[in-house]
């Protein structure tokens, strides 16, 4: 269980949960939310609820400058496993979100061409409560949407489970 009080008076939060680094053979995941697709709070229309598999390399959009991307939300549980099916299952009390990508958040940050990002050594796992909508309406940069942000004066409690799925 996580919790956070809130504090007046800091910027929104990009967040609130928890990443993971785990061996870079459990690439294969499965899940039961929103999907097939990536899609955010305010990206979510198109997307349809079921139980859907993939894999942590086709879970790394490629958009031209590399950048967060395979988030699900509305997950109900998620299973991040490797070949032979040996691996963990997360589920939660309330639906979360996830994404498994081959690549650390810093490791993306840090290259602006997708050559630039390293052999990848690991599959990163992120587990929010929320995440912040993606914004951009428009052409012109437009900001997320005031319903899509996650307030730092507001307070949290995400509770979710971590058990071998063999």
């Amino acid at each position: 269980t996580m919790e956070y009080d809130g504090v007046e008076g800091l910027s929104d939060m990009p967040l609130f949960g928890m990443s993971y680094k785990l061996p870079k053979e459990y690439s294969e995941i499965k899940w039961y939310g929103m999907g097939p697709e990536e899609n955010y709070i305010d990206r979510v229309h198109g997307s349809r609820l079921g139980i859907f598999e993939s894999d942590v390399e086709k879970n790394m959009s490629q958009y031209v400058i590399p950048q967060e991307c395979g988030n699900r939300v509305g997950t109900r549980w998620a299973e991040i496993t490797d070949k032979t099916g040996f691996g963990m299952k997360v589920s939660g009390d309330i639906p979360f979100e996830f994404s498994a990508l081959p690549y650390t958040v810093s490791e993306i940050e840090s290259a602006y061409h997708h050559y630039e990002l390293p052999k990848s050594h690991c599959t990163a796992l992120n587990i929010n409560m929320i995440q912040m909508g993606v914004g951009g309406d428009d052409s012109w940069g437009a900001p997320t949407h005031d319903e899509y942000l996650v307030r730092s004066n507001k307070k949290y409690v995400f509770t979710y489970t971590l058990e071998a799925n063999i």
